[in-house]
């Protein structure tokens, strides 16, 4: 079973478990939706939907919400509720949700009831008559030339550690270069990276097998830059003993399990902490560095957009649109008459 098949049969029986708790109405939806969506949608959807539901309820049970309480709802409460998430306390702690956040749980929400709406369960659909909350464009952070030197440094180990740490970067250098290299490379997801199996990966071709975000299949390229890493590493986990002769992940854990995607961020963190600290990089800002310099080479938004799975050029070119006005600017001149 592939790693991505994993991952989302994990997503299932994750939202299965939510539902099995949740009104039949709730399933309903899902059950709806459920082929059009990721599992993992799925699971977040109805994550959001019970805590909803939880809200409303107050201190009566999830089952006792019934649909004529939600057609009861006036738009207020829909409202008082956003205002609630902004910032709340949890059994785990405190919890802000950003503008984004919000405007994600609002669109679950609409979803939600449009579907109890348009299929005549609840008469009224007060939730659509709130506007999406207002979300500023985030400034792309990505590495220069000079940070990207200096990460890649720490990553080859160049900084004084300690007797420890030096024993244990010893242990996983081989990988830790291997994933990096492949992120500079090839603008992979961190999500991707983890679900990539030992078949995924044809060093013949420079190219790795993966599944996109909405489950299609692609062929990612990587580079020559990074080819002797990956290969150093396949070398590495094929001899590497104890490890089982089941274990499909190409990247694996010092467990010798597949290596989650938790694991990647913290992995990339570290390495970034000690070479760029403050600088807040992560598996996205690797991607971003790579799809900028990607973009400023090639000049081509669609190539662009393409080897980073956007399936909507528009979303490439919202990213990247400073980008396109440096090089507006850059050929100001091109045209002339004289």
């Amino acid at each position: 079973m592939s790693g991505h098949k994993q991952v989302q049969i994990r997503y299932q029986d994750k939202c299965n478990a939510l539902l099995d708790a949740m009104p039949s109405y709730v399933r309903s939806y899902i059950r709806a939706i459920h082929n059009r969506t990721s599992p993992r949608t799925n699971f977040e959807y109805a994550f959001d939907i019970k805590m909803f539901l939880n809200y409303i309820a107050e201190r009566n049970s999830l089952d006792e919400v019934s649909l004529s309480d939600l057609e009861k709802l006036p738009k207020e409460t829909f409202e008082d509720y956003l205002e609630y998430l902004e910032h709340y306390e949890s059994p785990h702690g405190d919890v802000t949700n950003s503008r984004r956040s919000l405007s994600r749980k609002l669109s679950a929400l609409k979803s939600f009831f449009n579907y109890l709406f348009t299929n005549e369960m609840i008469s009224t659909y007060e939730v659509g008559k709130i506007p999406q909350p207002k979300c500023p464009k985030k400034p792309i952070i990505k590495m220069d030339k000079d940070e990207t030197a200096s990460f890649l440094s720490a990553v080859h180990g160049r900084r004084a550690m300690t007797q420890k740490e030096r024993e244990y970067y010893e242990i996983q250098s081989v990988r830790d270069l291997a994933i990096m290299y492949l992120f500079l490379s090839s603008g992979i997801r961190a999500s991707e990276c983890s679900e990539l199996d030992v078949d995924d990966i044809d060093l013949e071709r420079s190219c790795i097998y993966i599944t996109r975000k909405g489950g299609n299949e692609s062929v990612v390229y990587f580079s020559d830059e990074a080819s002797p890493y990956l290969v150093d590493y396949l070398d590495w986990r094929n001899n590497l003993e104890g490890l089982d002769e089941k274990e499909k992940a190409l990247f694996i854990s010092s467990q010798k399990k597949r290596l989650s995607v938790r694991s990647i961020e913290r992995l990339v963190k570290k390495y970034a902490d000690t070479s760029l600290p403050g600088k807040g990089i992560t598996p996205h800002k690797l991607r971003a560095t790579f799809a900028t310099l990607l973009y400023e080479q090639t000049g081509d938004i669609y190539l662009v957009a393409e080897t980073l799975g956007h399936n909507d050029v528009s979303t490439t070119k919202n990213h990247y649109a400073n980008l396109s006005d440096k090089r507006k600017e850059e050929n100001r001149n091109k045209v002339t008459y004289g």
